[in-house]
């Protein structure tokens, strides 16, 4: 007997709820597992506010799109990025690979107008630089206290969303993820 289907069971179940194990799961003050979680799962993890009209959208450049009544969220595949369109701000969250392609960043970019703001995350969810349009600066205080408030904007109503799972495999995740977050 073959244990692929089960293996498969527990991949998928481990990142449909992988916001909600990563926010159960411990880690050190400073890292964001869940921030990391909805990057790496979004094409995976429930998302609110979608209509009945809401749907996902395969085209040939491999994007997929999802509609929702007071936003539009692109998930592009190729370049795993996430781009959140409110009235005159567009946040574009993506992951990237360093250059020995080992480990990722994350960058969460705010474009208003002509100008832009920037944010480097390491593969753990901690801040570690923020840039605009004119320098790049290390995070003080203030910086990331500003940094919280448009994650919380953009990332806040996934988190407070997450879905518990029925089987809870709370243990297999954290085995797998812990060690990144301390």
């Amino acid at each position: 007997m073959s244990l692929a289907p089960l293996a498969q069971l527990a991949k998928d179940n481990l990142a449909k709820y992988s916001v909600y194990y990563a926010g159960n799961m411990p880690h050190k003050a400073g890292t964001d597992p869940e921030l990391v979680a909805i990057i790496d799962n979004l094409d995976k993890i429930y998302i609110p506010n979608l209509d009945e009209n809401s749907r996902v959208v395969d085209e040939l450049d491999a994007k997929n799109y999802i509609s929702s009544k007071n936003r539009n969220y692109q998930y592009d595949f190729l370049t795993y990025s996430i781009d959140f369109q409110n009235k005159n701000m567009e946040y574009i969250l993506y992951r990237r690979p360093n250059s020995s392609k080992t480990e990722r960043t994350y960058i969460l970019t705010k474009w208003e107008g002509s100008s832009s703001i920037a944010e480097t995350i390491g593969v753990d969810g901690t801040l570690i630089s923020i840039y605009d349009t004119k320098n790049e600066y290390y995070p003080k205080t203030i910086d990331l206290l500003k940094f919280e408030e448009e994650k919380n904007k953009i990332l806040g109503n996934i988190i407070k969303a997450k879905q518990k799972p029925s089987i809870n495999l709370q243990f297999i995740y954290n085995y797998l993820n812990q060690s990144k977050f301390n």
